[in-house]
């Protein structure tokens, strides 16, 4: 995946990079902030320990603030000349009381910089962190004003965003909700959008293929199950993809990721070995059922064995055949039948057809 994305607006920039704010040569720099402007976490503790005490000192004049304010306080020894801090949390670290407060402080970020004269502007992604707002929901937020604000700029503007996880645990494929939605508001403001530093951009990434997610616990159903769809593979030309189709050599976590992009439709083949992994929990099912949530990706479930499932993140959605009874405990002779109808969903799905 490549290192940023760049969208041309006439004589203004706008930059989606993977890398650390703090490091960043504009003149604002933008953090996520509570009420009290602790400077706690994550951003904005970054930006405190590289600016030092002069930004809390400035910031402790100004408080408190309130949710969807943006302060401006000195940058101390940064580079920069100011730092915007934008109040996504309240009060005992609540969160904003909608996303739409992130539209709003985008929007005062935008209009302070005419007001103090300045022409760049880094930004993180705005609430991801502690507040708790969703990568897709932040990204919709802030291209609805930052796309139309360069288009409309009289000024040379460069804005960039910045996607960093300090915590380590996340990689650049992990950020691809932000990008895909961010993309999606975009492209009718810009002139023209450019990669670099790695292969073409994947934000336009085409939904076209059936994704399987299973506990390799359980892999002997995900081979029967290859072999009933096998003929929807030949004769209808669907796509599926998981994870045995990793090629040697190839980075495991970016070839998911691809998967899961690409995902029209997300078959699950849910067990209590499926429910307890926490790859699953924590790499797949998110991606995936934010893709349900704002992409028109369709999720379906396939219950093999008896599970909690009732207390999980599935139970929302819709089963593939008939859950009466789990696969595992019927004779060879049912599961089959249930393997045709859930394959026989999975065709419809695929073709938009409703349940």
């Amino acid at each position: 995946m490549a290192d940023n994305v760049t969208y041309q607006f006439g004589k203004s920039q706008l930059t989606i990079e993977f890398g650390d704010i703090v490091n960043s040569d504009a003149q604002v720099l933008v953090s996520s902030d509570d009420c009290f402007l602790t400077m706690g976490g994550g951003v904005s503790a970054a930006i405190r320990r590289a600016g030092g005490d002069d930004i809390t000192l400035d910031a402790a004049k100004k408080i408190p603030a309130q949710v969807g304010d943006v302060v401006v306080t000195t940058a101390g020894k940064l580079p920069a000349h100011y730092i915007f801090h934008v109040i996504t949390r309240g009060q005992g670290n609540n969160q904003a009381v909608a996303p739409e407060a992130l539209y709003q402080a985008t929007r005062k970020c935008m209009q302070l910089l005419d007001v103090l004269g300045v022409r760049s502007i880094a930004f993180p992604a705005l609430g991801a962190g502690t507040a708790g707002f969703e990568l897709d929901q932040v990204a919709a937020q802030m291209a609805k004003v930052i796309a139309p604000s360069l288009q409309s700029s009289p000024h040379s503007m460069e804005v960039t965003i910045y996607l960093y996880d300090r915590n380590g645990k996340l990689n650049n494929w992990d950020f691809l909700p932000f990008i895909r939605r961010f993309d999606r508001h975009v492209p009718e403001f810009s002139d023209n959008k450019t990669a670099s530093a790695g292969t073409a951009p994947t934000t336009a990434a085409r939904r076209d293929q059936v994704f399987i997610s299973y506990s390799h616990k359980n892999k002997e159903w995900l081979e029967r199950l290859q072999i009933m769809i096998k003929p929807l593979m030949r004769k209808q030309g669907l796509t599926v993809w998981d994870d045995t189709k990793i090629k040697a050599g190839s980075t495991w976590r970016d070839e998911i990721s691809q998967g899961l992009a690409a995902a029209k439709v997300a078959l699950l083949l849910v067990s209590p070995e499926f429910l307890a992994s926490d790859f699953i929990a924590e790499k797949e099912l998110p991606p995936l059922l934010n893709a349900a949530k704002n992409d028109g990706l369709t999720v379906l479930w396939v219950y093999l064995s008896p599970c909690l499932y009732q207390d999980s993140e599935i139970e929302p959605y819709q089963a593939a055949h008939d859950i009466s009874q789990p696969l595992d405990s019927l004779s060879v002779s049912e599961q089959n039948a249930h393997l045709v109808r859930i394959c026989q969903e999975v065709k419809k799905a695929m073709a938009g057809v409703a349940a």
